[in-house]
């Protein structure tokens, strides 16, 4: 019998098939734990000694006033967001209330900070409370309007003074026109909370850099819960176009924020 075109039945075929497709998850799987570890590794070396919540904690008399001031303020999300917060609604922030308090006190410390820019916005309520905690005078938002929470900034931003507001895609041209038209110097305080994949992330962060000076601090949101944020994090420190100041990452629900100083 000739068996030169006999074809292999389905159970023949998976046979040698089904290994190789084992073997390659298993290969996969293996470099994206190399991976990992290549970045935990990095993180230690680039951020070793940096502040955390708990050196702010115990170094600032506020830091339990203001802590409290957040509860009190509301979120978008109790069971998300938990943290002690007191209800949903107001400003609806979705932040750590231990990391955001750590913010607010570095921010209060070591200004003043004049001007402050804010590349994604959800509903408003974290450059309010910034406004008002850090006494902004200038502030500038560039957002898409897309989030969910985004019908809620009409009313938290009319507590903003002297805003000028940018409703589009932070990665377009128009964005950088938007910035280049209104800011006039170079801007205290950036705050990057926009696209989180890494390649988002990053373009939102080198549009923060060109309105930025030395000394300029730059905020990265969500250092801890996305990868790609804490990826664009750590490239901003391990290219020295910030030196890393502080780290604040929560015990329950970590996000994680990010200060660097540009240089």
């Amino acid at each position: 019998m000739d068996r030169t075109n006999v074809r292999a039945t389905p159970k023949q075929r998976g046979t040698s098939a089904q290994p190789r497709s084992a073997i390659s998850r298993v290969i996969t799987s293996c470099k994206q734990a190399a991976r990992a570890v290549q970045v935990n590794v990095g993180r230690r070396l680039l951020l070793r000694g940096l502040h955390g919540v708990s050196d702010v904690r115990l170094s600032s008399p506020d830091f339990d006033q203001i802590l409290e001031n957040i509860r009190n303020a509301g979120t978008s999300s109790l069971p998300h967001f938990r943290n002690g917060y007191k209800f949903e609604g107001g400003l609806r922030l979705q932040q750590n209330p231990t990391e955001f308090a750590a913010l607010c006190v570095y921010l209060r410390t070591h200004g003043p900070y004049a001007t402050y820019l804010e590349i994604g916005s959800a509903g408003g309520g974290t450059c309010r409370f910034l406004t008002e905690a850090v006494g902004f005078r200038q502030v500038y938002i560039v957002d898409d309007g897309k989030h969910p929470d985004a019908c809620y900034q009409a009313d938290n931003l009319r507590h903003v003074p002297n805003l000028q507001r940018f409703v589009g895609d932070s990665h377009s041209p128009a964005a950088a026109d938007f910035l280049r038209q209104h800011v006039i110097d170079p801007l205290d305080v950036i705050f990057v909370d926009g696209d989180h994949s890494y390649g988002g992330a990053w373009l939102d962060a080198k549009l923060a850099l060109r309105f930025s000076r030395p000394g300029t601090v730059l905020v990265f949101h969500d250092t801890a819960a996305c990868r790609g944020v804490e990826l664009a994090w750590l490239r901003s420190v391990r290219k020295k176009l910030i030196r890393p100041l502080a780290e604040y990452v929560g015990d329950e629900v970590p996000l994680g924020i990010g200060l660097g100083e540009v240089l």
